[in-house]
């Protein structure tokens, strides 16, 4: 390129520069002061609306969502099919080494012999002292009658039948009958005995004239005032009791209680520290035998009692004793994984989780344990499985039930599902605590939820 053309190119640009420089510091014109309105931008008004139209947009979308109610359906169950459970085993495994059909657990066990001291606290009257007395024996005979050692008199006293010893052999002289031309007079003999009471006690005591009867050794019984013979006593007294301790049922029954209880005291101290070496703890469920069945006898061995029931004691020292031996047997478990919280996981595992369920597809299934009892070796149950069917709630209740409820108050709104549930219709429903329900169906969603058995 010549020289003349970039001069020319240079100087062009020096010309544009301060041209540029000028129109920088010319300054803009003031409208306000020429007095001329400023004219408005008109996307600015367009903006404006766009802002109020989304605003009212964003308002009508949070009143909707404020407003929207989800109520829930429950469908009623049919009659359910009942299958029973008749001590059904679940076997018993190691701790950590069960399966999902197994009871983790470890059985402990402890024998106890307890020796408990008491005193004998029952009084009876006991038979002390024996009647004594005198009868007169009148003999009506013409010849002596004698009265040789174990001669015996009989009366009737207010416990029956007593019996009286003569206390020396005695004889009664014969009647004398003494005769004159205008009379004729007989005197019976007599003779009056001393008699003791065969039987000790109160009992042998017998009010005047008891005596009926008198009783010859190697003879038959003779009767009061047959003919022959005439029997009269004073009243015979003398008998008596005495308070004595004795060992009785109830002493022994109390005695065995305290054993038995000290037995269960220990005996659960012992199994707690067997468990608790094992970092365990023991289930309280499975204590054999229980507080209960602890004053069952065949649960413990056969008490020892001495001295034995009906031992008359010396007042002064009534001491008795009783042994007893008794095994406590218990089964430790995991923390928090008791017996009872396992059967509620392995029981429905064992009958619904496996390849052939009971209840089919379709059933809800409850499973009940009314009772349970540990073995050496298992855990067996026994209840009842509940196979319950869930009924379809018809859908144009589901469909038509938003325009039925729209703007209507809770109260209504609770009117209305209860005359659903008590047609059968529905089992049960969850309805938001509102005081009016939205004004609009589309407001209002109703869903079906899953029954339950109760």
């Amino acid at each position: 390129m010549s020289v003349p053309v970039v001069q020319h190119q240079i100087d062009q640009r020096r010309r544009d520069d301060r041209v540029v420089g000028v129109r920088q510091r010319t300054p803009a014109p003031n409208r306000a002061a020429q007095g001329k309105p400023r004219r408005p931008r008109r996307n600015a008004a367009w903006q404006w609306f766009a802002l109020a139209l989304l605003g009212c947009l964003l308002g009508i979308l949070l009143w909707a969502v404020l407003l929207r109610m989800t109520i829930t359906l429950i469908p009623p169950l049919g009659e359910a099919r009942v299958v029973p459970l008749t001590d059904v085993e679940f076997p018993i495994a190691a701790i950590g080494n069960a399966d999902s059909m197994q009871i983790e657990a470890v059985r402990l066990e402890s024998t106890i012999t307890i020796t408990e001291t008491g005193e004998a606290l029952t009084e009876v009257p006991m038979p002390d002292g024996r009647a004594k007395g005198t009868i007169m024996v009148i003999n009506m005979l013409e010849q002596a009658v004698a009265l040789p050692q174990g001669t015996e008199f009989i009366a009737s006293g207010g416990g029956g039948e007593v019996r009286y010893m003569l206390d020396a052999p005695a004889t009664v002289p014969p009647a004398v009958t003494t005769s004159t031309l205008t009379s004729r007079t007989t005197d019976y003999g007599q003779v009056e005995v001393a008699v003791t009471a065969r039987s000790a006690g109160s009992a042998s005591n017998v009010g005047e004239n008891s005596v009926t009867t008198l009783l010859l050794p190697g003879q038959g019984p003779i009767a009061n005032d047959n003919g022959q013979i005439i029997l009269r006593n004073a009243p015979i007294t003398g008998g008596s009791e005495t308070m004595r301790r004795i060992v009785s049922e109830t002493d022994e029954a109390r005695l065995l209680g305290a054993a038995l209880t000290k037995a269960y005291a220990q005996g659960m101290r012992d199994l707690a520290d067997q468990a608790t070496q094992r970092m365990l703890q023991i289930d309280e469920l499975t204590i054999d035998p229980s507080a209960i069945q602890l004053g069952q006898p065949q649960v413990y061995g056969a008490p020892q009692l001495t001295p034995v029931v009906g031992t008359v004691l010396d007042p002064r020292n009534a001491e008795m004793q009783m042994t007893v031996a008794v095994t406590f047997r218990v089964y430790a478990i995991k923390a928090d994984q008791t017996i009872q919280a396992q059967l509620q996981q392995v029981v429905p595992q064992r009958f619904q989780g496996g390849s052939t369920p009971i209840c089919r597809v379709g059933e809800l299934s409850a499973f009940k344990v009314a009772e349970w009892h540990p073995t050496t070796t298992a855990i067996v149950i026994n209840g009842e499985i509940r196979c319950s069917p869930q009924m379809p709630i018809p859908a144009a209740v589901v469909n038509d039930l938003p325009k039925q409820l729209q703007g209507v108050s809770n109260a209504q709104a609770t009117t209305l599902l209860e005359e659903l549930k008590a047609k059968g219709i529905i089992s049960g429903y969850t309805l938001p605590t509102r005081n009016q329900l939205p004004p609009l169906p589309q407001l209002i969603t109703v869903r079906v939820g899953e029954a339950t058995i109760p």
